[in-house]
């Protein structure tokens, strides 16, 4: 009997316990599938999101690249706003939400044909969003790097941006340099760009690696010369992170810098091409040669006349006061010394000859306002910068450091020669984040950078238009970058090298050359921009909030 009884508990608690099992099995399949199908909701809601945004961001796109130039109110009628015209219908059509942030970005906008709009759509409990600014600048502004020629990267620069190359783009792992006259070429890593760059290249792709002496990238005598054997075709070589190659799909929208130059001194004297009570005149003048349009319209600045550079800083405080445009002519003027320069919204500093700004001091020359210089223009010194600047000439840019002034930056455009060197020199202190050149720097020649010595970090871009002729000891035209990763010394006799021991992953933090894109120019620069008469879509990253 009791065998029976112990042989019944037994098998009611086996029962009892497959039978829990069985429940705990059905209800983890339950709560799986519930998971999933949340997972593929939450899932199926982002991609909806997305897609909204990204649709919404093409049809806007398309809209402007159609729209004429005219004025800046004729602008916000053919886009209209969240509850009438384009954009009311594009929030309805794709169900999203236009937000227009222009004024909030302190942008002027019966002045300015810059437009900013936050475009968000609903994903669960947060949201999509995405930045897009309208604007009528040049195409350069847009990359961290590039030319309409050739671009070659010579060693080891680190490049968080997108590269631009109109024809042909080389990469190597030497760097190129000349000390005391006598050409040199040094073994260095491949460049390295951030996860998100994007190389546009419109022609062919070549790379040469110098595999520790196995090949030579170039033969060194009197020029350096690309040995083309040793370069691979269609092939890139990146240290570490290399950027993703396409062509650009957007039209190119160039800079004519002598017809820019020719608008910036015209509205520095009142006269603007877009108010059509002065088209005519406008019209006029801006057909005339460069000297004869400064001769029509100097009387319209407030002209400068020192004899002396120490009555400088009072006789553009009494210029600036004035309430005009100030026009000084720079050979009765050596050099130009003067701690600070503050000009009000709408004035420009013109400066008939070269400019030379130089600062021996601990404290920035603190330069605010827009400048023509009509001469040749040279920096050295500590130099921060809320200014678009505007060179006839050449530009040289040495033993200087140039900061942003009130969060700013500088937008400097030389129609000759930029030549950047002896920037840091020997310095192996390297910060990723401090730049020591801040701002965007065109030229509408050829360029070639000297980063094996020096150490140049740029936060904004660098880009060089190009022409045929060749650059001085090269076969080439358009920018070269030549940068040494690692610590550099000089031995008296030549330059001497360290390159320094850590993971490919953290080489990149020890670049003589790093440039850094920043879009805020769009915003900062407003008027001082070079005249375009096409307007372009700038887009930002989605973000998820």
């Amino acid at each position: 009997m009791n065998e029976k009884g112990y042989s019944l508990v037994l098998v009611m608690l086996t029962v009892t316990i497959f039978f829990i099992i069985g429940l705990t099995i059905l209800s983890v399949s339950i709560y799986q599938a519930k998971f999933t199908q949340v997972r593929v909701e939450d899932v199926t809601s982002l991609h909806d999101a997305v897609k909204n945004v990204e649709e919404t961001v093409a049809e806007l796109k398309a809209k402007v690249e159609q729209l004429t130039l005219s004025t800046p109110t004729q602008l916000d009628l053919d886009l209209g706003n969240a509850q009438a015209g384009f954009l009311s219908e594009l929030m309805e059509r794709h169900s999203v939400t236009i937000e227009d942030i222009t004024d909030a970005k302190g942008i002027v906008r019966n002045k300015l044909f810059t437009r900013v709009f936050r475009i968000s759509a609903p994903y669960g409990s947060k949201t999509v969003t995405r930045e897009v600014i309208i604007t009528n600048a040049p195409s350069f502004l847009k990359y961290a790097l590039g030319s309409r020629e050739n671009v070659t990267l010579n060693g080891g620069a680190y490049i968080d941006g997108n590269i631009y190359t109109g024809k042909d783009i080389y990469v190597t792992n030497v760097a190129n340099y000349i000390y005391n006259s006598t050409l040199y070429s040094v073994q260095t890593t491949f460049p390295t760009t951030s996860e998100k760059s994007i190389l546009f290249v419109e022609g062919n792709r070549y790379a040469c690696d110098h595999g520790n002496g196995a090949r030579s990238c170039y033969t060194v005598s009197t020029a350096f010369t690309k040995n083309m054997n040793d370069f691979t075709s269609d092939s890139l070589l990146f240290q570490y992170q290399g950027p993703s190659v396409q062509k650009e799909q957007d039209d190119f929208i160039d800079v004519n810098f002598d017809l820019t130059l020719k608008d910036k001194l015209l509205s520095a004297a009142g006269i603007d091409g877009f108010d059509l009570s002065k088209q005519a005149q406008y019209q006029s003048l801006i057909s005339l040669p460069l000297s004869e349009l400064v001769e029509q319209i100097k009387s319209s600045f407030a002209t400068v006349v020192v004899n002396d550079p120490v009555d400088l800083p009072t006789a553009l405080e009494g210029a600036i006061a004035s309430g005009k445009s100030i026009f000084l002519d720079t050979s009765t003027v050596p050099y130009f010394d003067i701690t600070s320069l503050t000009l009000n919204d709408g004035q420009w500093f013109i400066v008939n000859g070269d400019l030379t700004l130089e600062n021996a001091g601990n404290l920035p020359l603190q330069m605010k306002g827009n400048i023509i210089v009509l001469g040749n223009l040279t920096i050295t010194g500590q130099v921060a910068f809320d200014s678009t600047v505007y060179v006839n000439g050449n530009t040289s840019i040495y033993n200087t450091t140039i900061s942003g002034l009130n969060g700013k930056e500088v937008v400097l455009l030389t129609k000759g020669e930029l030549e950047i060197a002896r920037v840091n020199e020997f310095t192996n202190h390297f910060s990723f984040t401090t730049p020591n050149l801040k701002g965007f720097f065109y030229t509408d020649s050829n360029a070639v950078i000297y980063a094996v010595g020096s150490y140049i970090n740029i936060e904004g871009g660098l880009f060089a238009r190009g022409n045929s002729s060749m650059i001085p000891y090269t076969d080439e035209n358009g920018l070269i970058v030549n940068t040494y990763r690692g610590e550099t010394n000089d031995s008296g006799t030549n330059l001497s090298f360290q390159m320094l021991i850590s993971s490919e992953e953290e080489q990149k933090q020890y670049a003589r050359f790093v440039v850094k894109h920043n879009k805020d120019v769009f915003i900062n620069r407003g008027l001082g921009l070079p005249l375009v008469k096409q307007l372009a879509v700038i887009v930002d990253e989605i973000r998820v909030q």
